[in-house]
């Protein structure tokens, strides 16, 4: 009695290897793309801050027209005593009671009466009007607003080591431009979509500057 051998199935035949196209270059990755995805990855994380400074500094100084945006006033009516209004001249012992009295702890500096109605105090940080018909003192007081000052006064380069440090900065944003255009490519690169948002970026200031010359 013969036994039955398996049959054995036949092993896959290994694919063809690619054959390079004859007088085709070899292909080698893009590094340069590599090298500038890295350095814009770099300055992005060194300069987060001073972009963050300017950015802020910018918004508040680009409506200045509308607010002071290194103060915040303080404007208050207090009011006295009738005989104190009436005190000609004003002495700087009743000036100082006054300002006590109404609660303003700014350091005195002068006063002087521009009329026989009134009486300017000058204070470090603002002033105070005396109305002797009303017996009222009209304060203004200005706070330096303590972050955005700052930021402000960095935007305006206060000083030569700083001066570098913003002309460094400036050579760092336009590297970020260039190598932004190249980081990506396809569809969404600087030959399609990204290359019209770029032209959209240069076409809307220039328009701008046609319309306001």
């Amino acid at each position: 009695m013969s036994t039955a051998q398996p049959s054995s199935s036949p092993s896959p035949s290994p694919l063809p290897s690619p054959t390079p196209t004859p007088g085709a270059p070899p292909q080698r990755p893009a590094r340069w793309r590599a090298i500038l995805r890295a350095l814009h990855r770099d300055l992005g994380y060194f300069f987060f801050g001073v972009t963050c400074i300017y950015a802020i500094s910018g918004l508040a100084m680009n409506h200045r027209a509308d607010w002071n945006p290194n103060y915040s006033v303080e404007k208050r009516t207090h009011t006295t005593t009738p005989e104190i209004a009436a005190q000609t001249p004003l002495t700087k012992d009743t000036a100082l009671a006054l300002l006590s009295a109404a609660n303003v702890h700014s350091r005195y500096k002068k006063h002087y009466a521009p009329d026989d109605r009134h009486v300017r105090i000058f204070l470090d940080n603002g002033a105070a009007t005396l109305n002797r018909a009303d017996a009222t003192l009209d304060i203004e007081l200005l706070h330096r607003r303590p972050l955005l000052a700052t930021f402000n006064k960095l935007h305006l380069n206060p000083g030569r080591a700083w001066r570098w440090f913003a002309d460094t900065y400036a050579i760092a944003l336009l590297l970020l431009a260039v190598t932004g255009l190249f980081l990506l490519r396809g569809k969404h690169g600087l030959t399609r979509r990204g290359g019209l948002l770029a032209a959209a970026g240069i076409i809307i200031p220039a328009i701008i500057v046609y319309l306001n010359p």
